[in-house]
């Protein structure tokens, strides 16, 4: 019986077992992979969608966080040679600013002007999970929120006693200094990749998936029959 296979490490998709579609085709079985090949790419289709409809409702992404699991999209597609399909994310990177964190925003610097953040910023990487505090710990300055000149917010932390050579901000204005005049050297907080988020749901999805892809399979052997049957008729 066919059945679907996922390598979480390349994020492939791949259809094992092809006799009972050979089988159900009968003297049209020479067209076995032509079928196969269509069913794939509607799986990995519909991989996808699941699997960034389950990544949002486990993780407390925000706005840029969701845009960066729609970042989940198909690099390779199956063909008649090759029967598999490949799901891919360019940037695997994330960090906290991309899940929900109190405030939401940078505070520390609006253009020119000076905002006082909060005493200690929160956030979390789950839905089901609380709000937990970032006040740093060892050489790390307590977490805050900046906006880098990429655009991008990061959720980020100042080494304790180290000096950088970027002194301003985005917006050109002068960066906090401590209290020796240096400006100090920032490291992001890491968190689960979009990659590893969508490695880790795939088993929730995969049931549902292997079931779509029976359907599909199914579906084109029903297709291809009555495509041949109908050429048949005077």
């Amino acid at each position: 019986m066919s059945s679907v296979s996922y390598n979480r490490g390349t994020m492939t998709i791949t259809v094992e077992g092809l006799d009972d579609v050979s089988t159900a085709l009968g003297s049209l079985k020479s067209k076995t992979p032509a079928a196969v090949k269509v069913a794939i790419n509607a799986t990995a289709r519909e991989a996808r969608k699941l699997m960034i409809a389950k990544a949002k409702a486990r993780y407390a992404v925000n706005a840029a966080g969701m845009r960066h699991l729609k970042d989940l999209k198909p690099r390779q597609r199956a063909t008649n040679t090759s029967l598999s399909a490949e799901l891919y994310i360019s940037s695997l990177r994330n960090d906290l600013g991309y899940f929900k964190t109190n405030p939401p925003y940078p505070t520390h610097f609006t253009g020119k002007a000076w905002r006082q953040g909060p005493d200690v910023w929160k956030g979390k990487v789950l839905k089901n999970s609380s709000m937990k505090s970032l006040p740093g710990e060892g050489n790390k300055a307590k977490a805050f929120l900046a906006e880098f000149k990429s655009g991008h917010v990061g959720m980020v932390q100042r080494v304790v006693g180290s000096s950088s050579g970027h002194t301003v901000t985005k917006s050109g204005a002068p960066r906090w200094r401590n209290r020796r005049g240096n400006v100090e050297k920032l490291v992001t907080l890491g968190s689960p990749s979009a990659a590893a988020m969508h490695r880790t749901i795939w088993m929730d999805v995969e049931p549902d998936v292997e079931l779509f892809l029976l359907n599909r399979l199914e579906q084109q052997v029903q297709t291809v029959l009555a495509r041949a049957a109908a050429r048949r008729t005077p």
